[in-house]
């Protein structure tokens, strides 16, 4: 069978049967296609777009070699292993600090989760995510009490709340939390402190936002001007090389990003499906609430807690530029200057964060690979006497797919 193949060097297509290549050539023709007519439409709205979007040089920052820069990131199994006993996940975290390109000081820290083999698996997959940034959290405010100039952190400082409904009635019963409820509120509050202590900043590399869209449709009254992209994609097209940008030279306030991102959704329930003859200040305003009510509702705060953040892009080479977060009103021209000196070409982000990346990444098939561990050290206990009940606990849930 093609899917056994198992050949290096070997193009993954031909491993196909013929007629199967045929079918996905033509499939691949359709869309460049379809993606060349988009790529022409977009182009004029760009344009457009770019005269409105100001943008600033990098700065230099003299003396950014002694600067003592923190860096946090940790680690997940991609999938929990499904035994019929139970699911089990793994996760760690990672710091390490710099002092110019030096590492001066590393740590790392571990922990796993087991549930019961009940209901379903995506709930202890997200439990599995926050706890991982549990411990992202946990050594980031370690990492400040070492005298440290900045701490830089995977993801925006309140990602997690996406997630928050889907665990608060979980129960954990580990990592110091018992219930879902618990771990979402310890992470609000590390978070918290971590933005209002002015010294730390979210690298966001996986951006899906479209604040711009939403303030194309708040400017214009209507989704025709609309890129229909994400932000990340519309600025690597229009942020110039060396350059920089903050939402609010758009948007007037800080905390406006939050409100044109939810922008197009409010209008498109308001005005397109229920016909309503709004203004676009009346669909800000409903917006607005919406996003006071999802903060509320996920983390039992107002949005005056959470919307402290302020949103920027910075592009430091030709790779694409990188969203970052930070406390509105910090200073964020000192570390500008630093990403600008000490960044990966390849990928456009800081150093540090991609060195932190390779330290703290589990390997693939390690989660299976720690299960078996546990089970070989069962097997040699001899107080456990029935092997039968050991092998049937262990046993994958699914019996014709052996996990990674």
């Amino acid at each position: 069978m093609w899917m056994e193949a198992e050949q290096r060097g070997v193009a993954d297509w031909t491993r196909m049967p013929a007629e199967l290549q045929h079918l996905f050539f033509v499939r691949a023709e359709e869309e460049a296609r379809r993606c060349k007519q988009l790529l022409l439409e977009k182009a004029d709205r760009l344009k457009d777009l770019a005269a409105f979007v100001r943008t600033e040089e990098l700065p230099e920052t003299v003396g950014w070699e002694k600067m003592r820069v923190a860096v946090v990131d940790g680690s997940n199994s991609p999938s929990t292993s499904e035994r019929l006993g139970g699911r089990f996940g793994t996760y760690c975290a990672a710091y390490l600090i710099f002092e110019g390109k030096k590492v001066v000081d590393e740590g790392y820290s571990a922990g796993h989760i087991f549930q019961e083999q009940l209901g379903v698996p995506e709930a202890t997959q997200k439990a599995l995510t926050l706890l991982r940034v549990g411990l992202e959290r946990d050594a980031a405010l370690d990492c400040l009490e070492k005298d440290v100039d900045l701490v830089l952190i995977d993801g925006s400082f309140f990602g997690f709340r996406a997630d928050a409904h889907i665990v608060r009635d979980l129960e954990i019963g580990t990592g110091g939390f018992e219930s879902g409820r618990d771990l979402v509120y310890a992470l609000r509050d590390k978070s918290r402190r971590l933005l209002e202590s002015g010294r730390a900043v979210g690298i966001i590399k996986r951006t899906r936002t479209s604040a711009l869209d939403g303030w194309l449709v708040y400017r214009n009254g209507d989704e025709s001007k609309c890129i229909n992209t994400n932000d990340k994609h519309i600025l690597t097209s229009i942020l110039p090389v060396g350059h920089w940008l903050a939402y609010e030279w758009l948007f007037d306030s800080p905390r406006a990003f939050n409100h044109f991102t939810r922008f197009r959704d409010a209008y498109r329930f308001l005005v397109l499906r229920e016909k309503k003859q709004l203004d676009m200040e009346h669909v800000l305003d409903a917006a607005k609430r919406n996003v006071e009510h999802s903060i509320k509702d996920a983390l039992d705060v107002t949005g005056d807690v959470i919307l402290k953040a302020a949103r920027y892009y910075a592009r430091c080479c030709g790779a694409p530029p990188f969203e970052f977060e930070a406390k509105a009103g910090a200073d964020v021209e000192q570390w500008l200057g630093y990403f600008r000196a000490f960044h990966n070409p390849a990928t456009g982000l800081p150093w540090p964060i991609d060195l932190a990346d390779e330290d703290a990444s589990l390997p693939t098939g390690f989660n299976r690979e720690f299960v078996e561990e546990i089970e070989a050290r069962l097997i040699r206990d001899p107080e456990v006497q029935d092997k039968l009940e050991l092998q049937a606990y262990f046993s994958y849930l699914n019996p014709q797919k052996e996990e990674d």
